[in-house]
């Protein structure tokens, strides 16, 4: 997965603001190339588990794919936070995944963001498989 500095820097900012929550949003990026341009934020709609969990809110969910079908980008794949854990993917990250997308995990201990991989999956509810990431 190829993402720009900028939407790396946004995805690390947010991570660390949300700090010890989770939290979540969308990549995009121009349609066809697979390319990460730009991110959008979305709510975390889990409350009890906040710290080890998150759901992105529907509304947040469509509002930014017609916002990006608009605009003629692809929804390249999602990301969110580890808060205080690794940035690999959970149980209940990887059955949650969609195929044909990627997911992103920042690491992020004391509030500050350390580490980030991203994953794919070939079929809905994984397996995931790492993907390369490249920050352009």
């Amino acid at each position: 997965m190829r993402i720009l500095q900028a939407p790396m820097d946004e995805i690390r900012a947010h991570g660390a603001e949300g700090y010890p929550h989770e939290i979540c949003g969308i990549m995009l990026g121009p349609r066809g190339e697979g390319t990460v341009t730009e991110v959008r934020r979305a709510r975390n709609i889990v409350v009890e588990r906040a710290r080890d969990r998150y759901e992105i809110d529907p509304r947040d969910h469509i509002r930014i794919q017609r916002e990006a079908d608009a605009a003629g980008l692809d929804m390249v794949g999602y990301y969110h936070s580890h808060p205080d854990h690794p940035a690999q993917a959970s149980r209940f990250d990887t059955e949650r995944a969609w195929a044909g997308y990627v997911y992103l995990i920042v690491a992020v201990h004391d509030g500050k963001p350390v580490d980030a991989n991203a994953f794919v999956a070939d079929q809905d509810g994984g397996p995931f498989r790492s993907e390369t990431l490249e920050i352009a």
